[in-house]
């Protein structure tokens, strides 16, 4: 008996800073790990940052450079991200974010590897205007390189894609971001204790920075408490504001009832704790968080915005929220809640795993990872230079 032919494994080096452990490098660790299952892609990555996400990147087994910002240049970055493509023999450079675009094109062209994408996590925080030339210049350069030496833009909601076809017309692809469902559900049961009498727990998870509007959560505890009914609010992460946010509620009377739990890995030891979870961010992409909470059947209010919608549509779990106020949070809470949560009724229903409709049809590491997976092949058949021609979503 012949052997058949073997087609060898497309290589895909990951590009990320890892400073944080936050949305987007929670995707793309679940990116890794549900490309790394599969044996028609080799997974590489090059981290620019010590901490979570290169550790757990080690621990796939994957290889990882490790090119420490902290310590050299961005030239130095490029020809770290170079050497690695060579030694890999990478076929396709996948950037997520505004300087790895950047240093990631660079070391691509550097090492002459053929092709490479982008994935745009969400809408960037700050604009950029002629009073600040270097950062105006710099992102003049990011969309240049996006458009003339990278194949192909990909969005994590259809906000995003809209958005991203006048900047990069004709190769933009959505794919959602996505969670292992099982394995969240094996792993992080919810913990929520329904007894008589308890109070609710209201949670926002996220860095502790004005987008993302903590001010409003603590609001929206003093709004529920002032008119009757008694909850408390745990905010699970860090960030430059937190002693002021502190400050507010002691000012609001409400400081005994908010918990301040700092950065916790992973968050969802707090998320299955909680009676809903609050996310009152200015704008967002698609919240990794907000997909955690939605695997487990974790109540969710949410503002209207970005890809949350797509997420919490025709979910009685969920509720999205139009008008930034404390009171328009508070109305929702109340209005989605489970009775036993409000009143002690212990014949409330039970909080299963009721996940949104179609939630693993859109949001899950197989169905998601297989659509990197077409996308990248697609890429290979390109001559270089070409674009992907792109399909209605």
């Amino acid at each position: 008996m012949t052997e058949q032919p073997t087609t060898p494994p497309v290589t895909v080096t990951q590009i990320i800073s890892g400073d944080l452990w936050a949305g987007a490098e929670v995707q793309v660790y679940n990116l890794c790990q549900a490309l790394s299952a599969r044996e028609d892609i080799s997974v590489t990555a090059v981290v620019f940052n010590p901490g979570i996400l290169h550790d757990k990147l080690l621990a796939l087994g994957i290889p990882v450079t490790l090119a420490d910002e902290t310590s050299t240049g961005a030239l130095s970055i490029a020809k770290a991200i170079a050497t690695h493509c060579k030694m890999q023999g990478t076929d396709i450079v996948h950037t997520h974010g505004f300087k790895e675009n950047v240093l990631g094109v660079l070391g691509k062209e550097m090492a002459r590897a053929p092709y490479s994408v982008r994935t745009v996590h969400g809408n960037p925080e700050h604009g950029f205007s002629f009073r600040k030339p270097h950062k105006w210049l710099t992102s003049r350069l990011d969309i240049w390189l996006g458009r003339l030496r990278q194949q192909a833009a990909i969005a994590v909601s259809t906000q995003l894609e809209q958005s991203l076809q006048v900047t990069f017309p004709g190769k933009v692809f959505k794919i959602f971001n996505f969670v292992n469902v099982e394995e969240l559900r094996q792993t992080w049961p919810p913990e929520t204790d329904k007894g008589p009498n308890k109070e609710a727990l209201l949670g926002i998870v996220g860095r502790l920075v004005p987008v993302k509007r903590v001010d409003l959560f603590i609001r929206m505890i003093a709004t529920l408490n002032d008119w009757g009914y008694p909850c408390r609010g745990a905010v699970i992460g860090n960030g430059p504001l937190e002693e002021s946010l502190k400050k507010l509620a002691l000012e609001l009377g409400v400081s005994e009832r908010i918990s301040f739990k700092g950065f916790v890995n992973p968050a969802m030891k707090k998320i299955r704790k909680l009676d809903a979870l609050i996310m009152p961010s200015d704008h967002e992409g698609l919240p990794m968080t907000l997909l955690e909470a939605a695997t487990l059947g974790i109540p969710v209010v949410a503002h209207n915005v970005g890809g949350i919608p797509e997420v919490l549509s025709g979910w009685k779990r969920g509720a999205l929220v139009d008008e930034q106020t404390p009171a328009a949070y508070a109305d929702k809470v109340l209005s989605i809640l489970p009775r036993q949560a409000q009143t002690g009724d212990t014949e409330a229903p039970s909080q299963s795993l009721s996940s949104p409709p179609e939630f693993e049809n859109k949001f899950s590491s197989r169905e998601n990872a297989r659509k990197y997976v077409e996308l990248y092949t697609n890429i290979l058949s390109l001559p270089r230079g070409v674009n992907l021609p792109t399909t209605s979503s």
